[in-house]
């Protein structure tokens, strides 16, 4: 009791932001990475996680093991203030001894851990590696202000397009950070999978995607892409905070869009740790 006492008390204090993108979002970059494995890489997948398992599968691994391991809670975000646009390691990835310093950080950390660890922390190297990368590619993860959206409330109440032409949409009340990291892909498909093939279909087969370049970068290019989203994303929110169809429209080819190279760049990012030795110590 004592225990469940303190861990209540502790997340009280606790003031970065909630989940990143749901079960769905996560699944969504994963599978996208998977179909994009060089074969050094899915062997190593293969060889940590044991046949048969996908990368979908680990992929909101962090989230559930983020109350038991709150040293990790901050590994999910960076606050960089939402009209700033570039990144700055001393204000917007300050060390808690408690909750951890941010995505950025964390990355680099797990990045050599993958390459040079063994038995459990590689494993656990892969599973954070999986999720954080979809992390830095949610735009509100990456916005300091009102904890990432989280203390914004907002309605839900669009039709999508899951909603057909006889359904009456229907309210349901969120905030505006879970919007991003469920709502609007609940919205868009009916399921992860589904969401995929659109992507395949879709914004994965843009010029875009194509560029030379787009799936590389550090994590610190990537918090600041992702961040040059956030202003866009924020200040489309309608003045009665109702998210609704017309929401959702301006919003869905960012949200495509950062499904989709968080997928790419999580591809390359395994590849390149599987190709790359760990250096022979010295």
């Amino acid at each position: 009791m004592k225990a469940l006492i303190l861990s209540g008390v502790f997340s009280l204090t606790l003031t970065g932001q909630a989940l990143a993108w749901g079960q769905e979002g996560h699944s969504i970059v994963a599978e996208i990475a998977q179909r994009r494995l060089s074969p050094a890489a899915a062997d190593l997948v293969k060889g940590l996680l044991g046949p048969g398992h996908s990368l979908a599968s680990v992929a909101s691994w962090a989230d559930t093991v983020r109350d038991e391991r709150p040293e990790t809670y901050n590994w999910h975000f960076v606050d960089i203030p939402i009209n700033v646009a570039k990144y700055s390691k001393d204000r917007d990835c300050k060390k808690n001894d408690q909750s951890g310093d941010c995505v950025i950080a964390a990355l680099a950390r797990l990045r050599d851990d993958l390459r040079c660890g063994s038995g459990e922390k590689k494993i656990e190297a892969l599973k954070f590696i999986v999720h954080f990368i979809g992390d830095v590619h949610q735009p509100l993860h990456t916005v300091d202000e009102l904890k990432g959206g989280n203390d914004i409330k907002v309605d839900i109440f669009m039709r999508g397009l899951t909603c057909t032409a006889k359904c009456e949409p229907k309210r349901k009340s969120s905030n505006f950070h879970t919007a991003w990291d469920s709502d609007l892909i609940q919205a868009t498909t009916w399921s992860w999978g589904a969401y995929v093939d659109r992507l395949e279909d879709g914004w994965l087969k843009s010029a875009e995607s194509k560029r030379a370049g787009i799936d590389g970068g550090t994590p610190v290019d990537w918090a600041e892409d992702t961040h040059k989203f956030a202003p866009i994303v924020w200040n489309s929110r309608p003045a009665d905070n109702v998210l609704d169809d017309r929401y959702l429209r301006d919003v869905l080819p960012t949200l495509d869009r950062q499904l989709g190279v968080a997928g790419l760049r999580l591809a390359k990012f395994l590849n390149d740790v599987s190709a790359d030795k760990c250096p022979t110590p010295r």
